[in-house]
């Protein structure tokens, strides 16, 4: 399919890659990683400035309306730059609490995370095998007119950086969805995993902690369909992600057969690397093919919990294979840690894992369809 954009989306998208061309790539990547930074802050200031943050949320909350093949756009740029910001998370965090039901939340919160003030993530992963959100053990005890929320969540992506979690849990009255902030009385993040990109995994465990009425996005009417969204468009983000870092991948690596000769020709002009090119330009593009057939989907209303593992399944194999083979291409220098395109396979090993791998999410997604 072809993406055909209108001209307020060329210029969006244009002006996302002006941007990461300025605030990141593989330079910043290293610097970033040597450091053990989990989030660039200099460029999360620009891209709060850009109005990224806010491109789901509405205007109510001051954010800008849009959808999420918006989101993807400007994600997938900066995917293509290996920028450490988590975008995806920041902007369907501030849509979710601009639509919640708490005053508080809606104009406090939601407009802190679109001014680049706050960083707030999703948690809402309990199950260390599978990608579904059933089957939650985290209880939300009455209060007086709050919850007492104890259990715990895992695979929390950048612990380090994030200020405050959307957190689902069960309770006498069925499923709520609330806010929590990092620093709240008997909240701990623990380190799990350092991950190959230079990033970090983290586990977050709630005992008995106090969320007033103020910080409850949702009662049981609600928390399900916002719940199950935000996790549909963190999947789309994801996979907006993972087509920038391949994409990017590929066209270094073109790059590179035509400048690297051999037998005093282009390496490029070797049919079997002609061919291993191709196949990685039809990953790339049919991988956008599906992501913004979904995002347009989701846009009108139309999307689906299946289609968004759809879109992480393709990107997750994808990336992954155009990665590998660019690696491959360049050589032996393709090995080494000196040459840049490593980091495009290590954040594509990062990315891919992330919510769920490509064998994870089609088997979710082959269940969903036969639903």
């Amino acid at each position: 399919m072809e993406l055909l954009l209108s001209d307020e989306q060329k210029l969006l998208r244009d002006s996302a890659a002006t941007l990461v061309e300025r605030s990141a790539g593989p330079k910043r990547a290293r610097e970033l990683r040597d450091n053990s930074e989990e989030t660039d802050r200099a460029a999360w200031k620009d891209v709060a400035e850009a109005g990224w943050l806010g491109i789901l949320a509405g205007e109510g909350s001051g954010g800008l309306g849009l959808g999420m093949t918006e989101l993807a756009l400007v994600i997938e740029q900066a995917g293509c730059g290996l920028m450490a910001a988590p975008i995806a998370a920041a902007a369907v965090a501030a849509r979710a609490l601009g639509e919640s039901d708490s005053p508080k939340l809606r104009d406090e919160i939601a407009p802190a995370i679109i001014a680049g003030d706050l960083i707030v993530a999703a948690a809402l992963q309990e199950q260390r095998q599978g990608v579904d959100l059933d089957n939650i053990t985290t209880g939300a005890a009455a209060d007086g007119t709050g919850l007492r929320l104890t259990g715990s969540k895992i695979f929390i992506r950048n612990p380090g950086a994030v200020d405050g979690y959307l957190v689902n849990a069960t309770g006498l009255e069925g499923p709520v969805l609330c806010y929590v902030t990092r620093d709240a009385d008997g909240v701990s993040m623990e380190i799990t995993a350092n991950n190959i990109d230079g990033g970090a995994t983290g586990a977050l465990y709630l005992n008995n902690v106090a969320v007033g009425q103020e910080d409850i996005l949702a009662g049981p009417n609600r928390a399900p369909g916002m719940t199950d969204d935000i996790h549909d468009k963190m999947l789309l983000g994801l996979g907006a992600e993972l087509l920038g870092v391949m994409e990017q991948a590929l066209d270094t690596t073109v790059e590179y057969l035509k400048v690297r000769e051999q037998f005093d020709r282009p390496i490029g002009s070797f049919q079997a690397l002609q061919h291993r090119a191709v196949n990685n330009y039809v990953e790339v593009e049919t991988t956008r093919s599906l992501l913004y057939q979904v995002c347009a989907a989701a846009d009108d209303g139309r999307g689906s919990s299946a289609m968004a593992s759809a879109v992480k399944a393709k990107a997750s194999g994808a990336a992954l294979s155009v990665t590998k083979s660019a690696i491959q291409m360049h050589g032996g220098i393709g090995f080494t840690d000196e040459h840049d395109i490593g980091l495009h396979l290590k954040r594509a090993m990062a990315l891919s894992a992330a919510y769920g791998n490509e064998a994870a999410h089609r088997t979710r997604y082959a269940r969903l369809s036969d639903a």
